[in-house]
């Protein structure tokens, strides 16, 4: 008689332990096979957004153009491909999209899907900031400071880091301070300290 009360103990304790789902003939997914399939959905969207971006670059939508050249550049939604980024970013520039003329001269200076070419690179970078792209202006005051791709221009490379920096753009304003050409009374520096945290 005892062991009966036992066993049924045991088999409740065992029921309890059990997942509702696993309790019914269910079996829950793993942490992988979820991880898995929101990675299959992310690139399905991921996918769709690349071609759509195609489409509506080849219809002369210039910031689809940067999307698209973006998504080669990081390989979302297929296949990394600088060559095609290049395109991409070539396109988005030509229609005077400023952050494609930024995003071109990136690859460029670096030799990513073409060869590096630091004078187009700089050249690049010029349109860009002429654009209005605080990015490109910063990329472009780093070249004239450093004399990279042209003429070396300290007090106008500073001008400009110093222009794109007070326009918050943090790379400006940690070059310049690399650089030790940084005004340490500039209000873009006091902002910069800030958003640091003192």
């Amino acid at each position: 008689m005892l062991r009966s009360p036992l066993i049924a103990a045991a088999l409740t304790c065992c029921a309890i332990a059990l997942p509702a789902s696993a309790q019914y003939g269910q079996v829950e997914k793993t942490q992988a096979e979820i991880a898995l399939e929101n990675a299959k959905s992310d690139f399905a969207k991921q996918k769709a957004a690349r071609q759509e971006a195609n489409t509506a670059c080849a219809a002369r939508d210039y910031e689809a153009c940067l999307t698209a050249g973006d998504s080669y550049r990081k390989g979302t939604g297929g296949t990394q491909d600088y060559a095609l980024a290049i395109k991409a970013y070539d396109r988005a520039c030509t229609g005077q999209n400023g952050k494609g003329c930024a995003s071109l001269a990136y690859l460029t200076m670096l030799g990513r899907g073409v060869d590096a070419d630091p004078a187009k690179a700089r050249s690049l970078y010029k349109q860009s900031c002429d654009l209005g792209e605080v990015s490109g202006c910063a990329g472009y005051g780093n070249m004239l400071f450093t004399g990279t791709g042209g003429a070396k221009n300290v007090p106008e490379g500073t001008r400009v880091l110093q222009e794109s920096c007070n326009r918050d753009y943090k790379w400006a304003c940690d070059r310049l301070n690399e650089l030790g050409a940084y005004d340490p009374n500039s209000v873009a520096f006091e902002r910069l300290k800030d958003m640091r945290g003192g």
